[in-house]
């Protein structure tokens, strides 16, 4: 007892110290998650100003470009020597800056006039007779809606070469501006292709092992993900690969808030959305804003970086993984164990044994009188020496008919012994055991008990009490039973339902693959069903089926398996049948129930007929969905050949019929 007292004083200690750290715990780990947001939050405003200043950078090129044209004349006298001058600023420029592969001026009309292409070999100017018209590019035409000065941004996305994405990937961004003639009048499109490359580059570096960054479009597609395969999914004609499809909740989170963090099992997102174009954002109480002239669409501006981190990452530098807390907190609990050890020895020694046995027999009596379910307690032999109110209930003995008089063996159903004899032997044991058995009632009835034995062993490992507890579930096991055969039965005509059938002829289909034996399915139908519940009611039609079931049912074998798929389709399974004997079986049904009376109201008889469509598997069937299908298209033939009659889908033509 005082040993019991101690272990419950332990765990009770323990689990105070346990619920104790892990609050503890819970409150450090909000701060490390609070650390690892902050950190988030640093590194995606750093992220948002790379971004923006590589934007800017590349709008200032522009803004020097045109400058360029515009002082050298050519906009306004676009002579051989001016082209040829801007050309050389062009070529120098793509070489210097070395972030463009294209630098190109239009003119209102959407013809390239000069194009410098830049790529590993260097920088070339193409020549007059290449240069194209881009008029139906959607960068040009929205180039040529805006008013000099500005400049119009593209969707981020990938280069296309004759129609076909350029492989290693290129990433790209297109800023196209309005140039100006000396009037002021729109003179020509400045376009610039960006190479994306490095920014995103640059945008993955700014993140630490650990922290996985992502970018993200306005559609939740990836433009930069820790996995490259997740990437450009729009471009590469892969829909799903979005965070609305990876992420769900994230997603939902994403669409209603510009920014924030979330949760999720293990990993902690933090998000952000910019406006990429928005070179500024942000900054709108700062002092000094330069207007930039910046265009884009709405919704391809819309940009959102995403930082992800597992829960490993963040808790990686908690003191608690360090050795010296652990050594700490081990001896935390050993100290927890030797003071509870000391306190319940003096109790111990301090409390009256008699009163405490004395309360301790009078609760054990009454729960053991009022339980809920029945209890016998057993000799070592099994003979009962006391019962419980709920054991007489059940088996609807007296008290004294039991006590010293019977033995638990007496009890059981005669196959229920064997385990009856199992559970007295783990109750010698010490062991508990749980097993449902079958128990005769003093008045014949066979009841079903849920039963478990618990013991009591002495030092020198004998018998002190065993305890025979039971539950009657018989009304349970009935209900199981009952439920069981509704699932796999038909409730019209007692044949098995389609889930019961697709269950067993799979395994017969494996097994007539796996040993050659032959196996043929038959699908029935009841011809002009539908007239037969339109003259003579639903009620003639329900009984047209049974009969057709009942008719069935009394001549197919034990291994068959006839089954109703709904309406009036039936399907039977014959295994270790050919297709020659399926067909006789076949007709041996049509022509039974051609002659088959069915009396309807009124006394009136009805008459019906089936047509019948039969398939043997062979190797064409891979599995019992491509055998029905064979059989249901013998079947349409056989309803298209005039009803009433047989066709095989092996053998490709109508069955003879019976004579009727």
């Amino acid at each position: 007892m005082m040993f019991k007292r101690m272990v419950l004083w332990w765990l009770i200690a323990w689990t105070l110290l346990g619920l104790g750290l892990w609050v503890g715990k819970a409150i450090y780990d909000n701060g490390l998650q609070q650390q690892a947001l902050n950190r988030h939050q640093h590194l995606i405003k750093a992220a948002r100003t790379m971004l923006h200043e590589h934007l800017m950078v590349s709008v200032q090129d522009t803004q020097q470009l045109s400058a360029v044209a515009f002082e050298l004349g050519y906009l306004d006298n676009p002579t051989e020597q001016n082209q040829e001058m801007l050309k050389r600023v062009f070529l120098d420029s793509a070489a210097i800056y070395g972030r463009y592969d294209q630098i190109r001026i239009l003119d209102l009309n959407g013809h390239e006039r000069i194009r410098v292409n830049n790529s590993n070999a260097g920088a070339e100017a193409v020549p007059e007779l290449r240069l194209q018209s881009k008029r139906d590019r959607y960068y040009v035409q929205q180039g040529l809606k805006l008013s000099p000065g500005q400049v119009y941004l593209s969707p981020l996305d990938l280069n296309k070469e004759r129609g076909e994405l350029e492989v290693p990937f290129k990433p790209t961004l297109r800023l196209v501006r309005m140039m100006k003639s000396a009037t002021g009048e729109p003179a020509g499109l400045l376009v610039l292709n960006l190479k994306a490359a490095g920014m995103l580059n640059q945008f993955i570096e700014l993140f630490p092992e650990g922290d996985r960054a992502m970018l993200l479009n306005a559609d939740g597609y990836w433009m930069v993900n820790h996995e490259p395969d997740n990437e450009w999914g729009w471009m590469r004609e892969q829909p799903e690969l979005t965070v609305a499809n990876w992420e769900p909740a994230l997603w939902q989170q994403l669409q209603q808030s510009r920014s924030g963090s979330l949760h999720l099992e293990q990993n902690l997102f933090t998000f952000h959305w910019l406006d990429i174009a928005n070179i500024y954002e942000s900054t709108s109480v700062a002092r000094y804003i330069n207007d930039l002239g910046l265009v884009s669409d709405v919704q391809a501006s819309q940009w959102a970086i995403l930082v992800e981190s597992d829960q490993q990452r963040w808790q990686s530098v908690a003191i608690y993984h360090r050795p010296w807390f652990k050594g700490v907190l081990a001896g935390c609990f050993a100290l927890v164990l030797l003071v509870v050890y000391l306190i319940v020895r003096n109790r111990e020694q301090a409390r009256e044994k008699a009163v405490l046995q004395r309360e301790q027999l009078d609760n054990f009596r009454d729960l053991y009188e009022n339980a809920p379910i029945g209890y016998i307690t057993l000799t070592q032999d099994g003979r009962i020496t006391n019962v419980n109110r709920r054991t007489l209930e059940y088996l609807g003995y007296r008290r004294e008919e039991l006590i010293d008089h019977m033995h638990l063996a007496e009890l059981m159903e005669v196959h229920s012994l064997e385990q009856a004899q199992a559970m007295l032997a783990s109750m010698m044991e010490g062991e508990e055991r749980y097993q449902r058995i079958r128990i005769n009632a003093k008045n014949g009835d066979t009841l079903v008990m849920s039963c478990s034995v618990s013991s009591r062993l002495s030092d020198e490992r004998t018998l002190e009490l065993g305890r025979f507890s039971m539950q009657n579930v018989s009304q349970q096991v009935y209900m199981e039973q009952q439920l069981k055969e509704l699932a796999l039965k038909d409730p019209l005509t007692g044949v098995a339902n389609r889930r019961w059938f697709d269950e067993q002829a799979e395994r017969e289909m494996t097994r007539a693959h796996r040993t050659g034996s032959p196996l043929t399915l038959m699908v029935m139908d009841i011809d002009y069903f539908k007239k037969i519940n339109d003259t003579h009611g639903h009620d003639a039609g329900d009984e047209v089926l049974k009969a057709l079931a009942e008719h069935c049912q009394s001549i197919i074998r034990r291994a068959d398996l006839l089954a109703r798929f709904g309406g009036e389709e039936f399907v039977l399974l014959l295994p270790d049948t050919s297709l020659t004997q399926g067909i006789h079986k076949a007709e041996s049904i049509r022509h039974a129930l051609a002659s088959f009376r069915v009396m309807g109201a009124n006394e009136t008889e009805i008459r019906f007929t089936v047509s019948l469509g039969v398939a043997a598997v062979s190797s064409r069937h891979a599995d019992i969905k491509t055998l029905f299908k064979a059989a249901d298209d013998a079947l349409y033939q056989a309803k298209q050949a005039g009803r009433n009659r047989v066709c095989a889908a092996a053998l490709g033509h109508e069955h003879d019929r019976l004579e009727r």
